[in-house]
C-alpha cells in the first residue's frame, strides 16, 4: 500500500491533461470509502469572475459540448485511517468548476470524481472520448467515469455511471474494489479509482445501448493479460487521460503486482 504525493509523468510528450499525482493506492471494499458532507461549506465564485465563467460555459455549449450545471462535491480534505478513506466535502457546481478551470484561476474549487476499469470476458472497456465532452475530448479513457453529485456516495456514483455509460446493472457486477486516489494536474479534480467485473459475455454486453452513449466515439476492449496492459501503458501519454492511465495501471498492479 502506498500513500504518496508523487507526480506521475507518463511516457512520451504528454500534455498537462495526461499527468496525475498519486495520492493513495491500495485495495479497499467500496464501503470503506466514507464521505462526510458539509452542505454549508459552499463555494462561491468571486463576483468579478462570474461573467467570465458564464461566457466560458456559453462558448463550450456553442461548440456542442454538454455543460449541465449540476451540483458537485467540493473536496476539502481527505485521510486514510483505520483501513478506510475518509473525505470531508463541501459543495460547488459544474459551471464554476469548468469555467474557473478553463480560465486557469488558482482559486478554482477541487471536485471529486470516479473512474473504473470494467472487466468483461478478460478485457477492460476503454472509450475514445467524443467532442461532446467538455474535458479530454479525443483521448482514451476508462469506463465508467464521471463526477460525483451530492448526496451520492462514491460507490453509488460509480454504479449510476456504469448503468448510464455501459448499460450494466448493479447486480451484474462483482469483485468490486477501490484501488486508489489520484489528482489530475490539468483539471481541479481528484479521482477515486475502482475496478469491477461482470459475467456478461462481450457479445451480450455490446448489444446493449447505454443512455449516455454520446460521451464516446467508440468503445474498445483492452486484453487483461499483463503483456497487453504493459504495452498499452507504454504508449505516448498524449493519447490518454491521466486518470485513465492511472486506472489501467492500478488494475495491472492489482492483478499481477508491480511491474
Amino acid at each position: 500500500m502506498v500513500c504518496l504525493g508523487q507526480e506521475i509523468v507518463l511516457p512520451g510528450k504528454g500534455r498537462e491533461v495526461n499527468r496525475y499525482r498519486l495520492l493513495w493506492q491500495g485495495v479497499l471494499a467500496p464501503e470503506a470509502v466514507q464521505f462526510h458532507y458539509h452542505p454549508s461549506a459552499r463555494f462561491e465564485a468571486p463576483a468579478q469572475q462570474v461573467q467570465a465563467i458564464e461566457q466560458v460555459c456559453r462558448e463550450a455549449r456553442a461548440q456542442g459540448q454538454h455543460v449541465e450545471n449540476l451540483p458537485l462535491y467540493r473536496l476539502l480534505n481527505w485521510r486514510f485511517e483505520q483501513q478506510q478513506l475518509h473525505f470531508e466535502l463541501g459543495q460547488t457546481c459544474y459551471q464554476d468548476y469548468l469555467g474557473m478551470s478553463r480560465l486557469g484561476l488558482a482559486e478554482a474549487p477541487t471536485v471529486l470524481a470516479v473512474a473504473g476499469t470494467t472487466e468483461i470476458e478478460g478485457r477492460i472497456v476503454l472509450e475514445r472520448r467524443s467532442s461532446a465532452v467538455a474535458q479530454g475530448a479525443g483521448l482514451m479513457h476508462v469506463k465508467p467515469s464521471g463526477h460525483i453529485h451530492p448526496p451520492q456516495s462514491a460507490w453509488q456514483a460509480l454504479l449510476a455511471e456504469t448503468w448510464e455509460e455501459l448499460a450494466v446493472r448493479p447486480e451484474e457486477l462483482s469483485q468490486a474494489r477501490c484501488l486508489g486516489l489520484v489528482q489530475s494536474l490539468s483539471a481541479n479534480c481528484a479521482c477515486l479509482i475502482y475496478t469491477a467485473r461482470t459475467e456478461l459475455s462481450w457479445s451480450e454486453w455490446s448489444s446493449r445501448r447505454p443512455q449516455d452513449a454520446w460521451e464516446a466515439d467508440e468503445l474498445v476492449g483492452l486484453d487483461g493479460d499483463v503483456a497487453s496492459l504493459d504495452e498499452w501503458l507504454a504508449r505516448p501519454a498524449a493519447l490518454s487521460t491521466g486518470p485513465g492511465q492511472a486506472a489501467v495501471r492500478f488494475y495491472r498492479e492489482w492483478r499481477y503486482g508491480p511491474a
